[in-house]
């Protein structure tokens, strides 16, 4: 029974990673970043009408690869989701996912 308890333990963790994630079809254009922290600090300088900022933080965000563009109608991957944010990969790739509102996503029907 003791060896029972892990291999169970192990197959129900395997279970649970080997489900495929949410197919979804970006409705807007927005951009995602890998951290939720920028992705929330951006949206926070968007808010506060601070256009050079933003300007300047997604610039280089998009430029290191922090960050990427998201156009309507590409097909993503909802790996994670909290309340507002969704992180999003491309459907057909291993890419790391990347956290966005999730206004930009709409449930693939």
């Amino acid at each position: 029974m003791r060896l029972a308890l892990p291999a169970l333990a192990a197959l129900a963790v395997t279970a649970a990673l080997s489900r495929p994630a949410e197919a979804e079809t970006i409705a807007q254009e927005r951009f995602g970043c890998h951290s939720q922290e920028v992705t929330d600090r951006l949206f926070k300088l968007v808010m506060a009408g601070d256009e050079s900022g933003f300007g300047q933080l997604l610039q280089g965000s998009l430029a290191s690869g922090e960050c990427r563009s998201f156009k309507a109608g590409e097909e993503v991957r909802l790996e994670s989701r909290t309340m507002s944010y969704g992180c999003l990969a491309l459907k057909d790739t291993q890419d790391r996912c990347y956290w966005t509102p999730l206004s930009a996503i709409e449930t693939a029907k």
